[in-house]
């Protein structure tokens, strides 16, 4: 089936197909409520069940909540228009807790470039721009996750305490937004975590030169790559760049086939040591022995 018929599917105006069937829609601001499904609201082409605590967009609306068929339900969907650019993430489902930034981000700074390696010229921009930052309470770094329109909609935090491995989302974070850095090109990188996408480009400083897109999972679920590219034109090739373990080899096998299929050319880059951070770590290591037997 054509990539481009199924993109366009999924970006169907949902209350359109819904008022085409008689639907009753209850409005609540910028969204509607469906009114025969609890607790289901619509807006462009999302939707959210908070009975279910599940959502996405139109074609996984015709497929999850009324249980048809893929072909069927993309040849629904090919006869409904689709939602302006722009409008297709604005169901909001709760506001994530997002901590207030402290008055200075040296902990932050001091965990990232010291104990994880990555640059200064990676970090400093992106604490300029406040993706990255050290939480005022726990000093934790906090990886935000954005919108179309710059409101924070997810949020990745780590403990900067030596030794610690503490790692989690913050309360009402939307995995759909994960940690991401918007490129120009039609190839799409995915890691599991922040701090591995940030190692990686460490590594590979100065050779990325046709800025791909980049996305942490979070983990290794496809929710965020799903919605990444549902809200980027023009991706056509995916690398998977997670982590060098059973976890990380059986979910590119999982997203490799199901990729695949849909029509995009997938690719594998696995780092040599256990994750891309061990990576930059081995590489520097590495680095200062020779300086070292230099002189």
């Amino acid at each position: 089936m054509e990539k481009g018929l199924i993109i366009r599917t999924r970006r169907a105006n949902l209350e359109e197909y819904l008022r085409g069937r008689d639907e009753p829609l209850l409005k609540e601001g910028r969204q509607y409520r469906v009114k025969k499904h609890s607790g289901l609201v619509i807006s462009g082409n999302r939707w959210y069940s908070h009975t279910l605590s599940i959502g996405g967009n139109a074609l996984d609306y015709l497929i999850k909540i009324e249980g048809m068929e893929f072909k069927k339900a993309v040849e629904v969907l090919s006869h409904v228009s689709m939602v302006p650019a722009g409008l297709h993430d604005i169901v909001r489902t709760s506001q994530v807790d997002v901590p207030q930034r402290n008055a200075d981000d040296r902990r932050a700074m001091a965990y990232l470039i010291k104990t994880r390696g990555i640059t200064a010229e990676v970090i400093l921009p992106l604490l300029k721009e406040g993706r990255i930052y050290e939480a005022a309470s726990t000093h934790n770094v906090v990886f935000t996750g954005i919108d179309s329109i710059g409101t924070v909609r997810y949020i990745m935090q780590r403990s900067t305490i030596s030794g610690s491995s503490l790692k989690f989302e913050s309360d009402h974070s939307d995995k759909r937004f994960s940690f991401s850095l918007k490129g120009q090109s039609d190839t799409l990188m995915v890691f599991e975590s922040p701090v591995d996408l940030l190692s990686f480009i460490s590594l590979k400083s100065g050779a990325m030169y046709d800025h791909p897109h980049m996305l942490s999972l979070g983990g290794v679920s496809d929710i965020a790559l799903e919605a990444y590219i549902e809200r980027t034109f023009g991706i056509n090739f995916i690398v998977f760049l997670l982590d060098n373990d059973r976890a990380g080899h059986e979910a590119y096998l999982q997203f490799r086939d199901k990729y695949s299929t849909r029509g995009f050319h997938v690719f594998k880059y696995f780092p040599e040591e256990k994750d891309w951070n061990q990576q930059l770590l081995s590489s520097i290591r590495h680095k200062s022995m020779s300086d070292a037997q230099r002189y």
